[in-house]
């Protein structure tokens, strides 16, 4: 019958190997004891089936006042308080309950399978609820228990009367796996596997039902509440348990109760009836903690297995626990040497699941097949029978040979098997009031009994419970044991024989015996901060000496161990002692001792109880730290404030960066007083720096000078070059081996840290510690102090902004690594089996193990002190946003969508968060990133101090001039201290953005200039084009604006804003007068020099607000300014590629497009340079010009020949050093059209034309389709071709023409033409220390 119930039943071998045990020993478990003097249980059939060791258990608690003894020292349960030391737990509070078992448990035990459940029963469930004080079982004497002695007091009573009859009469449940048993089939539910025989003879345990005790879960109702299950296989079980749980689920039962399912019952004419689920939670399930067989005793870290069961508060009165070891043995798994696979046959409807065996693999025939040969499977698939015997490794000669037999020890009603411990009743009382509801309150108990670690084994000797505790600052601890004085009177111990008894006192650490004295006392009060403290020194008192005074009248002469008066050894005091809630508030760490049991190399009763500062949960945490952040930034602020205050003329007072709270705290007359210093300290820094830039001179030429022998690093770029890989590809591979090389370190080291040896978890470290080495090196090469220093020196890493993403590609390349590890970590984390939580931190779980189990996302989100995962995840979303934003189609804004999200502006809005990134990559690993940080950090703050004191200066425009293909060149006054070389690059301020461009004028000229591309798909460019051209001369003239052609030129007029340095610029109305005025009365016409009043639009109307002195920055200001004013600022200069010409020689330069212009400037500078020393040549009266010019280009003039003197080759030489020049530049212009060519006709006219032109080489090749017509040649130029340069024979002329030299290649342009010109410049480059050698040094421009 009851055929549906094998899909659930079982479990009855996923339950039960010989004499297991299980032994309960906090709180203390009985093993069927009540107050024998003996170490053996006297009746083990008094309330449960325990299958333990007799020698087990702990005796009923005693609260008899002084002890439950007669005057013989035997145990007397007539006196008052006998059995009666019940323990008293709170609701809420959280209660330690520690089990050893004998053959093992846990996630990865190997020898067996297992399941531990912790259920409880309260008063609700049995209103007569007892422990009773006799040793007779329950229910009665006989096989079938009676109402009248079930009564009885004197006897337990656990389950109730009704309850076990029900058990008796319901049919057995026959679709179970009975091995080859013989089943009694007359014992109703009592007959089992493992009590075949039912309860008959005398064979009953209480009133327990033993087919309920033997599987779980029940399918009928039960009065067992389930608390926690831990299983060796959580993810295959635990799902299952929670939903089968009585806690959730409702039992069904017949009201005839002998039959067991719903098809019986309804068939015979009774109701099928239900029992309502308890309404609580489903049980806490999880993986246990591994224990070895063979053993009683701790698990991990010197701690036994434990729960902390937090007390509901919807229970209450006398209550109950029980613990139940279920184990099996693997021998039942499908493929097992027993049991193979065998095609066709099926054991189960899970066939792989041995969780699942049932009756289908029962033997037709039980009973015969004991100490038989065993031949397998008969008719059906019986997959062992008992004490099996056979030639099982198969040493006969043949099958009927005998000789080498042997016998299995496998009893069939064992190799499943469960084990069970209950404790003693003990009471649930409400919360006291005074203790609020979200305090936490933990039980503090004793456990052990009185003996010797044989005498009382399987159980233990005493010993404080948690032993080592940690709580935070204000929980309450409730101090609370109970023993017993019906001990055996010989077991060794101290004091009274028989008794248990324990005190408390603070020793100053654990190796010492001696209790610290009264004025050292830390735990219940601090005595050296307040020695007076009443309540401390009674509770010292109390814990100490445990009330005896009320008990006995103590005699301190007393020395007899026995005697009730020795207060010495707690003679006086009763087996139970409540210390009642004390409340932790004395931080530290405080050792206890017993000075009765504390019984140095006897037997020890020591721990630690640790106080914390009051500990917040992660939620807490979170809000805090990012209050304290909050609150550091705000009183940052101030203290930045203050600064600004006491030192207005720091940058840090400046309009960009001035504190708002300034300006609310002082008064307007204070404030303005301070701008004004501002203005006069910035206006001497500036005349100050204007002095020492008039007084620099240029550096001297690089010169290249062979090594007479090769070095080391030669052969091996020598060797790399051989690979096609020059300097800069040389440093890409140096970099990347130093990322193997940290890798490596970040693997190895991590080796063996991986959950269960994998070696995900190193892969993953490895790919961490090369991305802390990348971010450590990711900004770096953005510094533009350390840019324009980089400039200057040789290092292989001619361009920092292509290095930067060149880290930035390692980063991704270690953030993929490091991902790809942490996911698959977490995989194996993920099919691992979850543990059960260790919530007192005894055994210390790793981090890993904490997680085993969890999904993808409930590892994420698990915190538990450790935030790097969570971290992780914020941090790969905003890299990943950072790298999507710096593609070029996003920052050039090349598609719709593109500028929709903002183009340029989204680039570097995402890159400005890159704070922000370190921030969080500071909390995701705080123990090793603040290393690799701290170096780079200093120099990011050396950057910042530096760039500091580069004032954001303001520009007086002259001139805009629209040349075609929407190419716009601004002309600006040289602002007063700015001083620049060649080939630099500004940042160009306008409406509250800063982009970078190369300066266009030469140094030697009292202009600066730049040129830029604005055409509609770049925003801010085209915005800036537009202001310039159209809309500021059309507001100017009044008059609507209209779109700007190739040619226009406006000119633009310099005014200050009163008592201000802001500078901002007008269009000059008669230059534009003739195109945008309407004809107007004369009386509102405007002349062109007309003298500007300050502080005056060109409407003639007042500005509306007057500026303050000393600001700086024109935010406040803008108001005040006329429609047609442009307010322009400059920052800079700063290094670029470009600036390393005058280092060379020979140069070959190439421009593409736009890309012309910082050769323009230096071409520009090369002529100016020119004049400069033919000017003071000629001063001198050294040579003539024309001799100058043909030294210029290397060539003797045999029509001028000049004697020159010693003095004469002196101050040339002099002359040389001190104003370089290059002596021979080739310049490759490619242009797309003869449009794009006329962007910079004139400026390549002028910058070609010059005392310097016969050093200066152009070259123009026109790339894009263009009529013969509409070409138009440049007078310099040198040549001027159709289609792209053939660059290899380009290459291989100049390589002829300059044999032996040091040639620089340098470019602006497409990257596509860095690539070709970097493989001609390594191709053609001899090896580095080669005598003679020629080589080219190639150099890119990058923004």
């Amino acid at each position: 019958m009851f055929e549906n119930a094998r899909a659930i039943v079982a479990l009855s071998l996923a339950w039960q190997l010989s004499r297991a045990d299980l032994y309960l020993n906090s709180p203390r478990g009985s093993n069927n004891k009540l107050r024998e003097q003996s170490n053996n249980v006297q009746n083990d059939e008094r309330l449960f089936d325990s299958q333990n060791n007799a020698a087990s258990g702990y005796q009923i608690g005693d609260d008899c006042r002084p002890a439950c003894k007669d005057e013989d020292n035997n145990y007397d349960v007539t006196k008052e308080g006998a059995t009666k030391g019940t323990m008293k737990y709170y609701q809420g509070s959280e209660l330690y309950i520690d089990w050893y078992q004998q053959h093992g448990c846990g996630v990865g035990q190997p020898n067996l399978r297992c399941q531990i459940v912790v259920q409880y029963m309260c008063e609700e469930d049995n209103a007569d609820l007892r422990d009773g004080t006799g040793q007779n079982t329950a229910g009665g004497d006989d096989t079938e228990p009676t109402a009248e002695e079930t009564a009885e007091q004197e006897r337990g009573y656990h389950e109730k009367l009704e309850y076990y009859q029900a058990c008796r009469q319901r049919e057995r449940n026959k679709g179970l796996y009975t091995a080859d048993r013989n089943m009694a089939n007359d014992q109703g539910a009592t007959a089992t596997r493992q009590n075949e025989n039912g309860n008959q003879n005398g064979n009953r345990h209480g009133l327990e039902c033993p087919e309920e005790r033997d599987y779980y879960p029940y399918w009928h109702p039960t009065p067992w509440h389930d608390v926690a299950v831990f299983s060796d296989e959580p993810q295959e079980r635990c799902d299952y348990y929670r939903s089968e749980s009585q806690n959730v689920k409702e039992k069904g039962y017949c009201s005839d109760a002998q039959y067991n399912n719903p098809e019986a019952c309804t068939g015979n004419e009774a109701e099928w009836k239900v029992q309502e689920p308890f309404e609580e939670p489903p049980p806490d399930c999880s993986g246990g903690i591994n224990s070895r067989d063979n053993h009683n005793g701790n698990v991990r870290n010197g701690h036994p297995q434990y729960y902390l069961w937090k007390i509901p508060d919807y229970i209450s009165g006398r209550c109950v626990l029980r613990v139940r070891y279920n184990i099996t043995t693997g021998d039942f798994a499908l493929g097992s040497t027993i049991n193979p696979e065998e095609e066709g046959t099926e054991l189960t409807g899970v066939k792989a699941d041995p969780f699942f065996i049932d009756s289908r693999s029962n033997d037709p025939n039980p009973g015969t097949r004991r100490r038989t040969i065993f031949k397998g499977r008969p008719s059906v698939p019986v997959v062992i029978s008992n004490d099996p015997v056979a030639d099982w490794i198969g040493l006969g000669s043949s099958d009927i040979d005998t000789s080498r037999l042997i016998q299995l020890q496998a009893n069939t009603n064992q190799l499943g098997r469960t084990f069970e411990d209950r404790t003693h009743t003990f009471l649930v009382l409400e919360r006291p009031p005074e203790v609020p509801k979200d305090a936490r309150i933990v039980n503090y108990n004793v456990r052990g009994r009185r003996g010797n670690i044989v005498q009382v084994y399987p159980s233990v000797e005493y010993d404080f419970v948690p032993q080592d505790l940690t709580v935070e600052e204000g929980t309450y601890l409730h101090f609370q044991w109970t023993g017993s004085d019906a001990n055996n009177n010989n077991n060794a111990g101290n004091g009274r024989a028989g008794t248990d008894r324990s005190n408390l006192v603070q020793v100053a650490a654990r190796g010492e015996t001696v209790p610290v004295a009264l004025e050292k006392h830390t735990l219940f009060f601090d005595a050296s901060k307040n020695p007076s403290d009443e309540e401390g020194r009674r509770l010292v008192d109390k814990f100490a000496y445990l009330d005896q005074d009320s008990i006995v009248t103590c005699n301190p002469e007393q020395n007899n161990n026995n005697a009730e008066d020795n207060c010495k050894q707690l003679n006086g005091a009763s087996a139970y002692f409540n210390g009642g809630l004390v409340q932790m508030k004395q931080v530290g760490v405080h050792h206890v001792a017993s000075t009765r049991n504390n019984d140095f190399s006897n037997r020890s009763q020591k721990a630690t109880i640790t106080i914390l500062p009051f500990m917040l949960r992660n939620y807490q945490t979170i809000v805090i730290a990012v209050g304290a952040v909050l609150a550091t930034l705000i009183l940052s602020y101030f203290a930045v404030a203050f600064y600004a205050y006491r030192h207005p003329g720091s940058w840090i007072f400046s309009k960009r960066y001035r504190p708002r709270v300034i300006r609310w705290v002082l008064k307007q007359e204070r404030l303005e007083e301070l701008v004004e210093l501002r203005r006069q300290a910035v206006a001497q820094q500036r005349r100050d720096f204007a002095k020492q830039a008039q007084g620099d001179v240029e550096g001297a030429a690089e010169k290249v000078v062979l090594p007479d022998q090769v070095s080391w690093l030669q052969s091996t770029n020598r060797c790399l070059a051989r690979f096609g890989l020059g300097e800069n590809r040389l440093t890409t591979v140096l970099y990347g081996l130093l990322n193997l090389a940290v890798f490596s370190i970040g693997f190895f080291s991590n080796l063996e840290d991986g959950f269960k040896g994998s070696w995900a978890f190193p892969v993953a470290k490895g790919g961490g510690y090369s991305m802390d080495l990348n971010f450590a090196m990711l900004i770096l090469p953005t510094l533009k102090s350390l840019q324009t220093t980089m400039r200057g020196i040789t290092i292989p890493i001619d361009d920092p902004i292509g290095f930067h993403i060149t880290v930035a590609g390692f980063i991704v390349l270690g953030a993929l690594v490091h991902i790809a590890g942490h996911i698959w970590h977490m995989y194996v984390i993920k099919k691992a089996p979850f543990i059960q939580e260790d919530p007192l931190e005894l055994w210390k779980l790793t981090f890993d193990e904490q997680r085993a189990g969890l999904s993808y996302m409930g590892q994420l989100f698990s915190f538990k002190g450790h935030y790097a995962p969570v971290t992780g995840v914020i941090l790969t979303v905003i890299m990943l946003a950072i790298v999507m934003t710096a593609q070029t189609c996003v920052r050039r804004g090349t598609n719709v969508l593109t500028r929709k999200l903002g183009g340029y502006n989204l680039f570097w809005r995402m890159h400005m968060s890159w704070k922000w990134l370190y921030l969080i990559l500071l909390l995701h690993a705080p123990a090793r990133l603040w290393i690799w940080f701290f170096f780079p950090a200093i120099v990011i703050a050396v950057d910042r101090i530096l760039l500091s004191g580069r004032q954001s200066l303001y520009l007086s425009l002259l001139q805009v001039k629209l040349l075609p293909r929407d190419v716009m060149g601004l002309t600006f006054e040289l602002p007063q201290g700015f001083a620049y070389q060649a080939g630099q690059y500004i940042l160009l301020g306008w409406n509250g953005e800063w982009h970078p461009f190369t300066l266009t004028s030469a140094p030697e000229e009292r202009c600066i200039s730049v040129h830029i591309r604005s055409p509609n798909s770049l925003d801010w460019c085209s915005a800036l084009r537009r202001r310039l051209t159209e809309q500021a001369p059309a507001n100017a003239a009044k008059a609507e604006p209209k779109a700007a052609k190739a040619g226009l030129v406006v000119e633009y007029s310099k005014h200050v804003l009163p008592n201000s340095s802001v500078i901002y610029n007008t269009p000059k109305v008669d230059a534009i007068a003739s195109t945008l005025l309407p004809h107007r009365p004369s009386s509102e016409g405007l002349v062109a020099d007309q003298p500007k009043l300050v502080g005056k639009a060109n409407s003639g109307k007042l500005a509306a607000r007057t500026a303050r002195s000393g600001e700086t920055l024109v935010g406040s200001a803008l108001p005040s300014l006329p429609s047609e004013a442009v307010v322009l600022q400059v920052s800079g200069p700063f290094g670029a590629p470009a600036q390393k010409v005058w280092g060379f020689q020979t140069l070959m330069v190439v421009g593409a497009g736009i890309g012309v212009t910082p050769f323009a400037s230096i071409m520009r500078s090369i002529q100016l340079r020119a004049k400069q020393r033919q000017a003071i040549l000629g001063a001198a009266g050294a040579r003539p010009a024309s001799q100058w010019r043909n030294k210029l280009s290397n060539q003797p003039n045999p029509n001028q020949q000049m004697a020159s003197t010693d003095a004469d080759v002196g101050l040339t030489k002099l002359v040389d050093e001190m104003v370089t020049l290059p002596k021979r530049i080739y310049f490759y212009w490619i242009v797309r059209s003869q449009e794009e060519f006329d962007w910079f006709y004139d400026l390549l006219a002028n910058a070609a034309d010059g005392p310097a032109s016969e050093i200066i080489d152009i070259t123009l090749f026109l790339t894009g389709e263009i009529e013969l017509s509409q070409v138009k040649k440049l007078p310099c130029a040198s040549g001027q071709f159709f289609g792209r340069p053939n660059w290899g024979r380009i290459f291989k002329k100049k390589r002829e023409e300059h044999q032996g030299e040091h040639v620089g290649v340098f470019l602006c342009g497409s990257p596509l033409i860095g690539k070709e010109l970097a493989r001609e410049s390594a191709k053609n480059s001899d090896l580095i220390g080669t005598p003679g050698a020629t080589r080219f040094s190639f150099f890119k421009e990058h923004f």
